[in-house]
């Protein structure tokens, strides 16, 4: 199946030799490529789910196919991103859950935290009444256990707050891969004056974003914008549940999506800014999820 994406948002350059050295965009930023014209070599990310929306791990160079233009174009690398994780885990605890955060949201994020791989480096953030930094690159799978059951639910939802600084914080470095994983009921409180347009500015685009929502009472358009829009720009992904007791039986699955990214590298013919990009997995009832952020080596 195919997937595909016409840079409506800038493309992010970088003279760059890996992939996430570049740290992507906000919202209405605009930036020029450090050359004109056509790269050596275009960098980008991408996962492939099966029919049942399973990310797949043993997917060959051979499966893939970029095509830009409609014009097939030259895949010189796709692999496996095997580098170590990097996660920061954002719980919305506002006070609305009450005991149903002690009964399925702190679950769901210890069932996160068991699905991670080994020589993951935790961080823990809640929503509350601000950005709570719970944890910090924890190594060790016990301690994130027992940071998450000391949260409480309390105070409104600073969620669009929360999202930019956990993302912030993650490693700056290119020798981690890096996600953001965010379970909410999407309901906000104060926002301290961060609507979408100003939580994605201050955002880094860097890490993987995968989220779900619990929808509790009506949806409010600048959560499920941003996450929509942090998805697709990543490669990552965004559902809505209808019981909170989701989240726990969903955990899995999002870090099955973070493990399963893909670094492909292949040859442009044009400059990709003007470019529609699409890309194709041979297997049978596949679909390729891909990020609109993209580096280049000249």
């Amino acid at each position: 199946m195919l997937t595909r994406q016409r840079w409506s948002h800038p493309v992010c350059l970088a003279t760059a030799l890996a992939l996430g050295a570049c740290a992507g965009l906000s919202a209405g930023e605009s930036i020029a490529a450090p050359q004109q014209g056509t790269p050596k070599q275009l960098l980008g990310t991408l996962h492939v789910t099966d029919k049942k929306d399973v990310p797949l791990t043993d997917v060959t160079a051979a499966e893939l196919e970029v095509k830009e233009n409609g014009q097939s174009r030259p895949i010189q690398t796709a692999e496996l991103d095997t580098r170590p994780l990097a996660v920061a885990i954002v719980l919305d605890n506002n006070s609305e859950l009450s005991t149903s955060f002690m009964q399925s949201v702190v679950p769901a994020g210890i069932a996160l935290v068991k699905a991670l791989p080994p020589g993951t480096t935790i961080d823990i953030w809640t929503t509350g009444d601000r950005p709570n930094h719970v944890a910090k690159a924890l190594s060790d799978p016990a301690e994130a256990e027992a940071a998450l059951k000391g949260i409480a639910a309390m105070g409104t939802n600073t969620l669009l707050n929360t999202i930019a600084d956990a993302s912030k914080a993650l490693p700056s470095d290119d020798n981690h891969r890096l996600a953001v994983i965010v379970m909410t009921t999407g309901t906000l409180g104060d926002t301290g004056g961060y609507g979408y347009e100003q939580a994605l500015k201050v955002t880094s685009m860097r890490p993987t974003f995968v989220s779900l929502e619990f929808v509790i009472h009506k949806p409010d358009a600048r959560v499920e914008n941003e996450l929509e829009y942090l998805a697709k720009h990543s490669g990552g992904y965004f559902d809505r549940v209808l019981s909170v007791t989701a989240f726990e039986k969903r955990a899995a699955s999002l870090v099955a999506i973070v493990n399963a990214q893909y670094r492909i590298a292949w040859q442009p013919g044009m400059d990709p800014r003007e470019a529609t990009l699409d890309f194709k997995c041979s297997r049978k009832g596949t679909k390729v999820v891909a990020a609109q952020r993209l580096s280049a080596v000249w």
